[in-house]
């Protein structure tokens, strides 16, 4: 029921109501007093109905405490209004049969036609919702068809752009059993920091993607296995802990190789690198020099770097795929002063 169509039909029963008490006001035969009193609440319903059509019935049903308690206590009054009424006429002999009759067919009007608007507004609320919902719905499949293509193009582009960079690497082999120069070694570290890029922007595009399975992982495990794909140099790993966690594998291990990677990276080739349980979740922490206060906050965020050859993409990476997992990740200050990745609200394998 559009709100046009509401404002006339609660303005009509308004009007037809008043019409009707006032023809059987005329013909009833009872004293002024008691048509007074007979007619006062089916006035004052028709009277009431007109007033809600034209300013009421157009209006949004607010799903408010406040709306509820205003219509409940509404209600509650006009009932023991009625009540009161209606016991008032039963215990008159002198009153009118008719006006009795108009009255009660009033009332039963008014409530039809007040619940009728409300049923109204609640089906039209449904509808928007369902409008909205189907809206959103499109609007998240164009958005899964765009991060589809953007992966595809991630992938095309960096196999199309690795090429290159292996054909080039192949080159300054070629030249070094020739010359063994410092301009060649700058080109190989150039082309290996482009080959760094190349793989932390796809881990990047990828990072944020949606985890729709998890399984028990052992920290343990998955910290070796993450452990021997990094260049350690002469620094040492010690996992404090057989803790098992709900999680999807291979993203865990590369949160563990970024972390890993970091700390080598900034805390120098003997640094000491520890993976233990905390209640809910677990940490990694090393003792390197650790992040100063003004970029604690900041490590998250692409392209903020200490220093060294990433991108400074590593720990952004990081935060997308503990987001994916539901877990909260934050940066602290280990016991001996380096840096301290706490990951909570993981989830355990039930036991």
């Amino acid at each position: 029921m559009a709100p046009d169509t509401q404002v006339n039909s609660v303005t009509i029963v308004g009007a037809l109501s008043l019409a009707t008490i006032g023809v059987m006001s005329v013909l009833a035969d009872v004293d002024l007093e008691v048509l007074l009193l007979q007619a006062a609440v089916p006035t004052a319903i028709g009277i009431s109905l007109i007033g809600y059509g034209w300013f009421r019935a157009d209006s949004v049903v607010a799903a408010k405490h406040r709306t509820v308690l205003k219509w409940t206590t509404s209600g509650f009054l006009s009932f023991v209004i009625l009540g009161f009424w209606f016991g008032e006429m039963a215990s008159r002999a002198d009153t009118s049969i008719l006006l009795s009759i108009a009255g009660s067919l009033i009332v039963g009007a008014a409530l039809g036609t007040v619940i009728g608007v409300y049923a109204a507004r609640i089906n039209r609320t449904n509808e928007l919702l369902a409008e909205t919902v189907s809206e959103l719905e499109e609007a998240n499949n164009r958005l899964a068809m765009k991060n589809e293509q953007l992966d595809q193009f991630v992938d095309v582009a960096s196999h199309d752009l690795r090429n290159p960079v292996n054909v080039a690497k192949g080159r300054i082999e070629l030249a070094r059993e020739n010359s063994d120069g410092e301009h060649l070694a700058k080109a190989d570290a150039a082309l290996e920091r482009m080959d760094t890029l190349i793989t932390d922007l796809v881990s990047l595009t990828k990072a944020g993607d949606q985890i729709d399975e998890v399984a028990p992982v052992n920290l343990d495990a998955v910290s070796q296995s993450a452990w021997g794909n990094v260049d350690t140099k002469d620094a040492s790993l010690h996992v404090e802990t057989e803790l098992e966690i709900s999680a999807d594998e291979s993203r865990t291990q590369q949160i563990l190789e970024n972390l890993f990677r970091n700390s080598i990276e900034h805390g120098g080739e003997d640094v000491t690198v520890r993976v233990g349980a905390l209640p809910d979740g677990f940490y990694v922490e090393d003792t390197g020099a650790g992040i100063s206060d003004d970029l604690r906050g900041q490590v998250f965020e692409d392209g903020v770097t200490t220093g060294g050859a990433g991108a400074g993409l590593g720990l952004t990476i990081t935060e997308q795929i503990s987001t994916a997992h539901g877990w909260e990740v934050d940066v602290e200050q280990s016991a001996e002063g380096g840096a301290r990745f706490e990951f909570t609200d993981v989830e355990f394998p039930e036991k």
